[in-house]
């Protein structure tokens, strides 16, 4: 799939196949929201790691999971 035509799928992965959506901690800082999550998924490593924005991630050990967008109304 392409980044062109994931653009055009809902914010939650889940919902059309995407990777399972992993509990997600929302930090503001300064000027930005960041979402802290604990890579507890398939291949996790079980470390906390921090991300900018919401959708399909790859964690710094490599392990893919979704990080829904707390605005969007649940499936």
């Amino acid at each position: 799939m392409t980044e062109r035509q994931l653009a055009l799928l809902p914010a939650d992965p889940p919902r059309w196949g995407g990777p399972p959506a992993v509990p997600a901690v929302p930090i503001r800082t300064s000027g930005q929201t960041e979402y802290s999550v604990t890579c507890s998924g398939p291949g996790g490593c079980g470390a906390h790691h921090r991300h900018v924005s919401t959708g399909i991630k790859t964690g710094p050990c490599g392990a893919e999971y979704s990080i829904s967008d707390p605005n969007d109304d649940p499936p």
